[in-house]
């Protein structure tokens, strides 16, 4: 398979740890694409700027080690997946502590849509999921991964991450009705305090 990165990261390997030239490189390459990731499973800009620091140090640390066993970009997907993992146990435990219930996003959306409104309201909704739902539900709707690939990244099942993203969807759909039906009685409520005042 080939690696468009292994030309430079083998240069890495042989700068580390005294030279980070070629290193410095990887991480300029890398970490837009690691930001956007981090930020759609976190929903938090500093969330996920620590994050990207999290996983070009864990990509420090092991890159010596690393042996092309699977191309560099993936490997780096799966070190941020465990970045934002330990992330959100950070978050669920601080949250606990505070005895406080996170925020809901305003909106909502259907996840197969391919419309960009609703596409946003997605990723707003997904707030409400679980990380384990969560995490297969966004790169499977949002970020467009086979299932059999999200399966390989998470360490699961073909079978289990279907199940999670069946259970996710169904979940955004309820999500989405709630959020319609309140809509709805707002609206309707609205109009009547117009006409009582008109």
């Amino acid at each position: 398979m080939h690696d468009p990165d292994r030309e430079l990261v083998e240069r890495a390997q042989g700068e580390l740890p005294y030279g980070t030239r070629s290193f410095d490189e990887l991480v300029r390459r890398h970490s837009a694409r690691i930001y956007q990731r981090a930020y759609r499973i976190l929903r938090s800009g500093p969330d996920a700027e620590e994050a990207v620091q999290d996983v070009f140090l864990a990509a420090f640390r092991n890159l010596p080690g690393y042996r092309f066993e699977r191309p560099f970009e993936h490997w780096l997907n799966v070190v941020t997946l465990n970045a934002c993992r330990m992330s959100l146990r950070k978050r669920s435990q601080q949250d606990r502590k505070k005895d406080a219930v996170a925020e809901a996003g305003p909106q909502t959306s259907n996840p197969s849509t391919g419309d960009p409104a609703l596409r946003a309201l997605v990723l707003e909704i997904l707030d409400e999921l679980d990380p384990g739902t969560r995490i297969p539900v966004l790169m499977r709707f949002v970020e467009g991964h086979a299932f059999g690939d999200i399966a390989k990244e998470l360490d699961l099942s073909e079978s289990a991450v279907k199940m999670r993203v069946s259970r996710g969807a169904k979940r955004l759909r309820e999500l989405y009705e709630e959020r319609q039906a309140e809509a709805e009685r707002k609206h309707a409520a609205a109009v009547k305090a117009e006409d009582q005042h008109g």
